[in-house]
């Protein structure tokens, strides 16, 4: 995964080496787990320090999967496409 400034904004581009990991910051609800997306570069979504926000943070993470999901499938669709082509 790396970074680059796009004059948008940050984008991350990702590559099959990026992991993915829910790491345990403490034992306690002051010390939620964060996701973690780790290559070049590391990005952790960190969960409100507000803990009446999680439920929304939960929701946004639920998303993100979703959504992470359909792009997922749109370039599963589009590599089977370009081999069918190429063939």
């Amino acid at each position: 995964m790396t970074a680059t400034w796009d004059g948008l904004g940050l984008r991350w581009t990702v590559d099959p080496g990026t992991e993915v990991t829910v790491e345990e910051t403490g034992p306690h609800a002051s010390c939620p787990p964060v996701l973690v997306l780790a290559g070049v570069c590391v990005v952790t979504l960190v969960p409100p320090e507000d803990q009446t926000a999680w439920r929304g943070c939960a929701m946004f993470l639920r998303r993100l999967r979703d959504q992470a999901d359909e792009l997922a499938t749109l370039l599963e669709i589009r590599v089977e496409g370009r081999d069918r082509v190429e063939r």
